[in-house]
């Protein structure tokens, strides 16, 4: 009971001026789309998640059309509930519009696939291309999924027509660099393409690290260990090559060694770094679907 009224008085903005005047425009504007995600929006700031996944739930289905409400849905499941129970809201969400639009489907997809239903999530993905084939993260998302079926040819081949529609696309490039990395698991060093794509999203410390990254993802702990010493003689002050390195490490038994550093080393900060390549959550973190922009 002490809860309900709790929620009781946070649903009527009972302290919170910003609350009340949302919650007026809400009910002096209904069709007003964006006042109402703002109210969701200042729940989830406040630390009520079952309120903001609630108004997102209803503006979702007074405003189907809109991107925005599904996108702050999808974000607000996420959140809040597991993986399978926000894949099965999305997913019945298409099966109720006639013609969701590609944001939805993305959506539905990118859920699919963190769900680990990754057939559904192809066909959510496919549907999205369908309905719009010039959108390089479409793209990257089926890429993505396929990535995640180990379907390395085809997943190369969906990050490649992501970046002919774009080029500056670091995620895409990225993923096709780890794609290239599996593509031949007899090999133990990256082939030669997939350290190039990791070169054109970063700086030579950041594209290391990717391909450390990646290597380690591929269960090649040595080659890993080797990409990241090579990161280390390009830069010394990103925390995240000396974490991933301290992995390798605990894995393999052998000490940390630095290495010399390379005269005339870059100085500029990629925003494209994978952070580490440790635990499920600390990936799924550091994920590399897109949702619709």
């Amino acid at each position: 009971m002490m809860r309900q009224q709790v929620l009781n008085a946070v649903n009527a903005g009972d302290g919170n001026i910003r609350v009340r005047r949302l919650r007026e425009r809400v009910a002096a504007e209904p069709s007003n789309v964006t006042v109402r995600l703002e109210l969701a929006a200042e729940y989830g700031a406040m630390g009520y998640p079952d309120l903001e996944l609630e108004h997102c739930r209803i503006a979702v289905e007074r405003f189907p059309a809109s991107a925005a409400a599904v996108d702050r849905l999808a974000k607000s499941l996420r959140r809040a509930v597991v993986p399978e129970q926000a894949a099965t809201v999305l997913t019945g969400l298409v099966a109720q519009q006639a013609k969701p639009t590609p944001e939805t489907l993305a959506w539905a997809g990118i859920l699919l696939d963190e769900a680990e239903r990754y057939k559904e999530g192809e066909a959510m993905h496919r549907r999205a291309l369908a309905l719009e084939g010039r959108r390089d993260y479409l793209y990257n998302n089926l890429g993505y999924n396929l990535l995640l079926q180990e379907r390395y040819g085809e997943a190369a081949a969906a990050f490649r027509q992501a970046l002919a529609l774009n080029s500056t696309s670091m995620i895409a490039r990225n993923n096709l660099g780890r794609t290239l990395i599996r593509m031949n698991p007899a090999v133990q060093m990256s082939p030669a393409d997939a350290i190039a794509q990791f070169e054109r999203a970063g700086d030579p410390a950041v594209a290391q690290n990717n391909v450390a990254a990646a290597l380690y993802e591929k269960g090649d702990v040595a080659g890993a260990r080797k990409a990241l010493e090579a990161a280390l003689t390009y830069r010394r002050d990103l925390p995240q090559i000396l974490e991933n390195l301290r992995l390798v490490a605990a894995d393999d038994g052998k000490p940390i060694v630095m290495p010399p550093p390379r005269p005339g080393l870059w100085q500029t900060v990629s925003h494209a770094l994978k952070v580490a390549f440790g635990t499920p959550d600390v990936r799924q973190q550091t994920g590399t679907a897109e949702a619709a922009r």
